[in-house]
């Protein structure tokens, strides 16, 4: 079983422990914004932010206790792009220890050095789709990393779409086959789709799920072409934001009303699972609010690690569940406005 849930809101970070059969927490960075929360080995990270100053980047070497923020500022723009960096969204790392920072405005960053010093993956700053990316309603950010290999990536953009990398970021090229994108003069065009989560689990890496804003698709060739796996199927609706992976063939999503109504339909809290690669889903909803519960799961407020899966609502709720969804609990039902959550 996990032995913690970080969960970033509005407010500061909250890291959950169980001791005695009972959630207990403390907060962090009160009155701050976290957006973003990772791992390097047993050195925890996580990104405040204020309107005021700015995005910082701290660390625990204490499983969540106590933090510190890095001093001096190794997280920003080259001056040659005059661009200023906004927010952390995605902070990923890799069994060497190579971090991967995904940030607002949309661009990858990579460090070597326990992020001491950042280097900008130029090859993707500098793809000639970059000046017609547009923002999102959460803004123009690189909200998803995915290291399938040591060379092969893929980066979920709002709104640009799925880009992919062959030689380990030096060329991207736009994969978003088959994607719809109704709010565009072509319907499914090469980028410019409204993508808001891609999962996949490390031994299956050619086969990926991905949650956007007008259904549900997998590929089955490592993001190179996408099929849509929610058509027809038993989903309420084929609208959300989050999407993860704890096996190879599964996925689980939170569906959303609609785009113009962003709640639970029908005023339940449901997750669904596949466990054959998008053919048959399954409701999971043991434990969750079945009635009057209009709230809202954003694209990385949802987290798996094996078994044990947690997601936090933009009401203040937080959900964990140890049997892969079978069943749930309230961690807390009175926190500020989720924005991430990583369960370790």
């Amino acid at each position: 079983m996990s032995e913690l849930i970080a969960a970033g809101t509005a407010k500061g970070l909250f890291v959950f422990k169980k001791a005695d059969g009972k959630w207990k927490s403390t907060v962090h960075f009160q009155g701050q914004s976290v957006y973003a929360v990772g791992k390097t080995g047993e050195r925890m990270w996580a990104s405040p932010f204020t309107e005021w100053t700015g995005t910082a980047l701290s660390f625990s070497d204490d499983a969540g206790e106590t933090w510190q923020t890095k001093e001096g500022d190794p997280f920003a723009f080259p001056e040659s792009t005059e661009t200023a960096l906004a927010k952390i969204w995605q902070i990923v790392s890799d069994e060497n220890g190579r971090m991967y920072f995904g940030v607002e405005p949309s661009a990858l960053f990579t460090s070597e050095d326990g992020a001491a010093t950042w280097n900008l993956v130029e090859g993707l700053w500098n793809h000639p789709h970059r000046e017609h990316w547009t923002p999102g309603f959460g803004g123009k950010c690189l909200h998803t990393f995915l290291r399938l290999s040591d060379t092969d990536w893929i980066a979920g953009m709002s709104t640009g779409g799925v880009y992919r990398t062959e030689d380990a970021g030096v060329s991207w090229e736009a994969c978003n086959q088959k994607i719809k994108a109704p709010f565009l003069p072509e319907e499914s065009p090469e980028f410019g789709q409204c993508v808001h989560k891609i999962a996949f689990h490390p031994a299956d890496p050619d086969t990926l799920f991905l949650q956007h804003h007008w259904g549900v698709y997998r590929s089955d060739d490592g993001g190179r072409n996408w099929t849509n796996i929610s058509e027809g199927k038993e989903l309420p609706t084929d609208f959300g934001f989050a999407c993860v992976s704890n096996k190879p063939g599964t996925a689980f999503i939170i569906p959303i009303h609609s785009d113009m109504f962003r709640t639970f339909p029908d005023g339940k809290a449901r997750v669904y699972r596949t466990n054959d690669r998008g053919e048959t889903w399954k409701e999971l909803s043991k434990g969750l609010p079945q009635e009057g519960d209009y709230d809202c799961v954003l694209r990385d407020n949802f987290s798996s690690n094996q078994d044990d899966l947690a997601f936090g609502t933009t009401g203040g709720s937080l959900y964990f569940s140890d049997d892969s969804g079978e069943s749930w609990e309230a961690v807390s039902d009175h926190l500020p406005r989720v924005t991430c959550v990583r369960v370790y």
